[in-house]
């Protein structure tokens, strides 16, 4: 039998053509409103596919569609994870150590604060797109603009364009969710986890392989890498992701009212809460003490900010960021859109626990060669990379995301409590925790977008993908400043202690023993040698004190980071059944789906 054009979708009971353009001057607010009203009840035809039992039969359009999003996924993770993996040579090139991590927090703050702005245009507008177009450009002007950095700052800037494109990713993650069945969404995920974790692997070995080469010029030409694959996103989105014309009750109204629709309040406040916060997280125990002035007024009025930001999005509006929609399909379903929230919140803290001082840790305790430093992180991304697929399937074979993630969670915490007992000579024991920890990686990503995804109307799908990756950000951008300031304290501390208890222990000279702690704490290893009564015996011995200073200095981070996994394993019990919903239903297809087996698409009228 002959198929129909795909399933229909209406945003309005009635029928009939769409309705003619509506005219705009000499309107009163009210009567926009009332045009809005009466439009939005107007027929608009859009391609579904509403067959939730029959599998749909998807073409080459459909796979080269989920191909470029493959391809922009790995972009954008290699542009984040690239970077971490030799930050303290960055940093030292550039002269400014104690300012490096914001190399890092700009992309995730700009994700924290664009990214939503961007998701509720594409939901309200259906511009997915012309916005994934856009912010590929921005990334490859900012990837261009990197290598010629002198000094720290010209880097952060162009890392806050390459933020743009960073800031896509939840319109990434959504074009998968909402071309495929409903059902396959978790292998959906997988497979965009898979191409995000093929970039972790990729990204610091790339990085640690130029950095190897030349410190100074290896990671500019990282950057130039990175410029070409913005400049290949920007073609393979134009070209492979051609999605039909999708219709909302916007399409007839005027630009300004469409703007309005953007949560552009909300943007600022969390935009000025956010980076405040992380402004005095970065200053405390670092440049300035915790209760400096200066670092107090930025943290406290961050947190007001922040907590502002929350009352707004409660009481200030209905269509915000944090769209009241999301909540709205039931308690159950609201339960677990906010618990998938709070979970990938975890994982991100989590994660980059591990990205950002798990190399430290190999750097310092056992070896200084960059591709060693990047090979050894590989012990936690290559298992992600192949469990991550194994949690997709279980998910979508067994219809539920309960009992991966469960499973997932508590892995990965435990990988967090084994690193927090790695010891200077240790060095088996930090790779076999790095692996348990990277199995419990491929989890929580993949399993809680999907659940987001499969909880809320499709009419808010990026605007749930921008929440959690939001959350993911804020988390990522606030503990990683709280990371690096609880770790710069323990290290201001513990440093000129070890160093000094252990040269006194082996008889040097109290006279030479400032002389001593300065060389090896600045890295000026070749002065130790001239230092008066610094024999190899007790140059080694402060050395070891070093290694243990920054042992007991990193294992902080991961006591911080463990008992927040195990509340986030203790969440996944409260999850809700989403077997019903995982049905092979189609939302957005972009091509006429026609189910198997001479099965068919039908009309909704």
């Amino acid at each position: 039998m002959a198929a129909h054009s795909g399933t229909t979708e209406s945003t309005g009971p009635h029928t009939g053509a769409i309705p003619t353009r509506i005219a705009t001057d000499s309107k009163s607010q009210n009567e926009f409103e009332l045009e809005e009203e009466e439009y939005s009840e107007q027929h608009q035809v859009n391609l579904t596919f509403d067959e939730e039992e029959a599998e749909p039969e998807l073409h080459a359009r459909t796979w080269i569609a989920l191909a470029a999003m493959n391809v922009l996924v790995f972009t954008q993770v290699l542009a984040l994870q690239g970077p971490p993996a030799v930050l303290t040579y960055i940093g030292t090139d550039l002269h400014n150590t104690t300012t490096q991590t914001w190399v890092v927090n700009a992309l995730s703050l700009v994700q924290a604060v664009v990214g939503p702005i961007l998701s509720t245009a594409s939901d309200a507008f259906q511009a997915r797109k012309l916005l994934l177009v856009g912010t590929c450009a921005l990334a490859f002007i900012g990837a261009c603009i990197a290598p010629g950095s002198e000094n720290i700052y010209r880097l952060i800037g162009a890392s806050i364009l390459i933020g743009f494109g960073f800031a896509a990713v939840p319109l990434g993650y959504a074009v998968p969710a909402e071309i495929l069945p409903r059902r396959w969404r978790p292998m959906a995920q997988a497979a965009m986890n898979a191409s995000a974790l093929l970039a972790t692997v990729v990204g610091p070995l790339t990085i640690g392989a130029l950095i190897k080469r030349d410190t100074h010029s290896g990671w500019r030409d990282f950057y130039w890498f990175q410029a070409a694959l913005w400049g290949t996103n920007v073609v393979s989105v134009l070209f492979a992701y051609r999605p039909p014309k999708r219709h909302t009750e916007l399409d007839n109204l005027p630009w300004w009212h469409k703007i309005r629709r953007l949560d552009l309040v909300g943007c600022g406040i969390l935009m000025v809460g956010l980076t405040l916060f992380l402004t005095g997280t970065s200053l405390g125990g670092g440049q300035y003490t915790w209760v400096d002035a200066r670092t107090l007024s930025p943290l406290i009025i961050g947190i007001l900010g922040l907590v502002a930001f929350g009352l707004y999005e409660w009481k200030g509006t209905t269509t915000g960021i944090v769209h009241h929609d999301l909540f709205g399909a039931g308690k159950a379903n609201a339960r677990t859109f906010i618990l998938c929230t709070f979970l990938i919140f975890v994982e991100g803290l989590c994660i980059f626990a591990f990205a950002i001082f798990y190399p430290i840790m190999s750097q310092i305790l056992f070896t200084t060669d960059p591709i060693l430093v990047v090979l050894r992180s590989q012990a936690a991304w290559i298992p992600a990379l192949l469990s991550t697929v194994l949690w997709g399937y279980a998910s979508t074979h067994f219809r539920t995301i309960r009992e991966p993630l469960l499973v997932g969670n508590v892995i990965m915490t435990a990988g967090m409590v084994g690193l927090a007992t790695v010891q200077p000579g240790q060095s088996t024991n930090a790779i076999a925790f790095a692996c348990v920890a990277g199995v419990g990686f491929g989890a929580p990503l993949v399993l809680t977008v999907s659940g987001a995804q499969l909880v809320v109307p499709h009419k808010v799908l990026a605007t749930a993908s921008a929440v959690t990756t939001t959350a993911r950000a804020i988390g990522v951008a606030i503990f990683t400043a709280i990371f690096t300031a609880a770790f710069n304290t323990r290290l201001k501390h513990y440093l000129p202690k070890y160093i000094i208890a252990a040269s006194q222990a082996s008889g040097l000279p109290d006279p030479s023993i400032p002389a001593f702690l300065e060389a090896l704490t600045t890295g000026q290893t070749a002065t130790l040698a001239t230092v008066p009564g610094a024999t190899p015996e007790i140059i080694a011995q402060g050395f070891s004190a070093l290694q243990q200073a920054y042992a007991d200095s990193i294992r902080v981070v991961f006591i911080i980071a463990a008992p927040i996994g195990l509340v986030g394993s203790i969440a996944c019990l409260f999850l809700g059944d989403l077997k019903k919903t995982m049905n092979y239903r189609v939302d957005a297809p972009v091509e006429e789906l026609h189910a198997k087996r001479d099965r068919h698409t039908k009309t909704e009228t």
